[in-house]
């Protein structure tokens, strides 16, 4: 194989389209969250803070971040009174990150100037085609994920 040309097989193909989707998102993202003061990447932590609290190593792995960058963001969301540690009934050692209310405003705010966007992109884009594909997503993502539970039991899994 040539190192210097892309791999064609449809999984390689499926991969970089995901990354160049991922990509465009968070671009996307930081656009909605500038005019508030906010980034994508803090909008993921305040996100996953505001669903329920989490650990920052969970929300780092769930968002398949270094655990150390989460960190940084949530150190700053604290700081800036969106967001606070809790104690964690699970791990002493491990506190819960969750949303203060000025962080549930701020995250309410981002939802409301993501719908407008989304409206807006929604009419140049199929509903039944993006629902169709956010299930094969679905789909591909178990089993991605069943495959990295049977390596973590077996090694790394790749010959």
């Amino acid at each position: 194989m040539d190192a210097t040309k892309a791999p064609e097989d449809a999984l390689s193909r499926f991969s970089v389209s995901v990354f160049d989707v991922h990509g465009l998102l968070m671009r996307c993202g930081d656009r909605v969250t500038r005019a508030i003061g906010q980034t994508s990447a803090r909008w993921q932590v305040l996100g996953r803070a505001g669903h329920q609290p989490h650990t920052v190593a969970q929300m780092a792995r769930d968002m398949g971040h270094a655990r150390q960058s989460v960190q940084r963001i949530a150190d700053l969301l604290v700081d800036e009174g969106l967001a606070s540690y809790k104690d964690n009934p699970k791990d002493r050692r491990a506190k819960l990150l969750g949303l203060t209310p000025k962080g549930a405003g701020v995250l309410k705010s981002i939802y409301a100037r993501n719908q407008a966007w989304s409206r807006g992109l929604m009419e140049k884009l199929d509903p039944d085609l993006l629902s169709s594909l956010a299930g094969s997503l679905e789909g591909i993502a178990k089993t991605i994920q069943a495959e990295l539970d049977r390596d973590s039991n077996a090694g790394d899994g790749i010959n």
